[in-house]
């Protein structure tokens, strides 16, 4: 079925040479390299959940802290971390010192779904390089870096 509003092929105009309209497609190639699998691999992950996931530290982190870092509210990603405890990606306890804190920690699960996108994203970091060629990718990766601060 066909529909007047499906945009989900390439849009053409002002957009797609849009600065934000590249590297929304840049991002898109790595979701998509993200996601190839993973259903398969870890059921009810999405792109979001793997950033969860990787800003999560071998030690743990506040919840607090999490969503400052993630550009979230609280209660936002305190739903996320609530969903991945369900599906058994990370674990979660109050701390004795201060009950209101709530400390995340990774389960084994989560650390592979966690090397899992890791691995995903430096797939698509190395069929950029080879495709740019490594003087160009590191360029770019250092303009991104210099623009992103």
């Amino acid at each position: 079925m066909t529909s007047v509003n499906d945009v989900s092929g390439r849009v053409q105009g002002p957009w797609s040479g849009h600065i934000a309209g590249l590297l929304g497609a840049a991002l898109k190639r790595i979701r998509e390299e993200i996601l190839a699998s993973s259903e398969d691999l870890y059921p009810g992950l999405r792109v979001s959940h793997y950033r969860l996931l990787e800003m999560i530290p071998p030690d743990g982190a506040r919840i607090t802290d999490l969503a400052e870092v993630a550009v979230m509210t609280k209660q936002g990603l305190g739903q996320h971390v609530d969903y991945l405890q369900r599906l058994g990606y990370v674990e979660s306890d109050r701390l004795r010192a201060d009950r209101r804190v709530r400390l995340v920690r990774r389960t084994p699960k989560g650390d592979e779904a966690a090397a899992y996108s890791q691995a995903a994203i430096e797939r698509v970091e190395e069929i950029w390089s080879t495709r740019l060629g490594p003087t160009r990718y590191e360029a770019l990766r250092e303009t991104l870096r210099e623009l992103g601060s």
